[in-house]
């Protein structure tokens, strides 16, 4: 994968859940931009952008002797932090109609969702993000039998009930 980045972006997924071996061989690579196919001895050198991502606290890690300091300064360079979807409910409409429309062209069905879907979708906690959103998007278009999302659909698919989203609403009223 390194070989093919060549050139362009290498993108290192849940690098928070790389082993402190691993750890010190992509520092060295990042250093020097060279790496050595697996059974070969010869060096090749690569020009990469490196982005890392990772759902973990790193400084943390860090502090733990999880996470080795001098790899999580290298690839500190520019940090970008995505609050998780939990904490972005504006974007999940937006994201709702994303993925729907990737999904009518791949299934060839159009999903839409009432206020009262939208609404519960926005309180759902979503502890597994947005690859969550998305598998949830897909299990929808292929198991529901109508294009109009309700939030009554929703309850056979996701762990926050639709009957504990009624109660926290009326709870809500009566405060």
């Amino acid at each position: 994968r390194v070989e093919e980045a060549d050139g362009g972006t290498l993108f290192l997924d849940e690098i928070g859940d790389v082993t402190l071996q691993l750890q010190a061989k992509l520092l060295r690579f990042i250093q020097d931009k060279e790496f050595e196919r697996l059974g070969s001895t010869a060096t090749r050198t690569v020009d990469v952008r490196i982005v890392a991502a990772t759902n973990q606290n790193l400084e943390s890690a860090v502090g733990e002797g999880l996470f080795r300091q001098d790899l999580y300064y290298r690839l500190n360079v520019f940090p970008i932090r995505m609050p998780p979807l939990s904490g972005r409910n504006e974007d999940i409409p937006s994201l709702l109609r994303f993925f729907s429309h990737k999904l009518s062209r791949e299934y060839g069905t159009s999903l839409r969702f009432t206020d009262q879907a939208v609404e519960a979708l926005c309180r759902y906690p979503w502890p597994g993000n947005i690859r969550e959103m998305e598998n949830l998007m897909e299990r929808l278009a292929i198991m529901n039998e109508g294009s109009v999302i309700d939030s009554r659909d929703l309850d056979p698919y996701i762990s926050f009930s639709v009957n504990q989203l009624t109660t926290e609403l009326k709870e809500v009223e009566l405060d």
